[in-house]
């Protein structure tokens, strides 16, 4: 068997065991960061490093296929040959399986970052039949509808507490009118008051010198009722009319 055969496949076989360990090693990566918190900076370094490692795996298994279809590759039969790119496919089929788990988790991450939002004091964020079906994307615009809603429900709120304003002023206007009208009332009330007991002396005078008592005492009741029938339909009108 000649020399450069042995020495061209050896390469090759090291190359490939390096890939399987750069493999092996993303493994680990992906696991040590998976019993983590995706949001650490430990999590973070994990999946930086994993990323560089996968995209060195992918153009370390381009190399080795290369390799295998040049003609200054390694001598040896088509079954070798066919049997060294099926590991190589073997081995591309794990690289893309652990780069969708990566880009899977990240999408995760970012529905949490959408979920939680500004609530992130009212703790973790729990995912619905409405969420489930959307991307981020749609999370996001299903975020920016709901900010609308609340800016028109606040919207609505002002106008509601500013015609309640304006309502309370009105009654406070009103109050103070009623309050004024029942001073005038009082003071009203305290001049016939005064009149009554004016009236009321003159006519006992008028009744002490007229020698009719009988007929002093009914011009006593006519200018009572009188006056009092003034007074009433004084009052009810100012109310009435006010």
């Amino acid at each position: 068997m000649p020399s450069g055969f042995r020495v061209d496949s050896d390469q090759w076989l090291k190359e490939y065991t390096e890939a399987k360990q750069i493999a092996q090693d993303i493994v680990q990566l992906i696991q040590e960061r998976n019993s983590q918190h995706l949001n650490t900076p430990e999590g973070s370094r994990r999946t930086a490093v994993a990323r560089r490692k996968i995209g060195t795996l992918g153009t370390m298994i381009e190399k080795l296929l290369k390799s295998l279809d040049s003609s200054e590759g390694p001598d040896m039969s088509e079954l070798e040959i066919n049997r060294r790119r099926d590991l190589l496919y073997e081995l591309r089929n794990r690289r893309e399986q652990m780069q969708h788990s990566i880009k899977r988790d990240n999408g995760q991450q970012n529905r949490d970052a959408l979920l939680s939002g500004a609530s992130a004091s009212r703790g973790p964020a729990m995912e619905t039949e409405q969420t489930a079906e959307l991307d981020s994307q749609g999370l996001l615009q299903m975020q920016k509808h709901a900010m609308n809603q609340q800016d028109q429900a606040l919207e609505k709120m002002e106008k509601t507490v500013t015609s309640t304003k304006h309502i309370a002023l009105a009654i406070g206007e009103e109050v103070d009118l009623q309050t004024r009208l029942l001073d005038d009332l009082d003071e009203d009330v305290d001049v016939t008051n005064h009149r009554m007991r004016a009236a009321t002396k003159r006519v006992k005078n008028m009744i002490k010198d007229t020698s009719h008592w009988k007929g002093g005492c009914m011009i006593f009741v006519l200018i009572v009722t009188l006056v009092m029938v003034t007074i009433i339909g004084f009052k009810l009108l100012k109310l009435f009319g006010g």
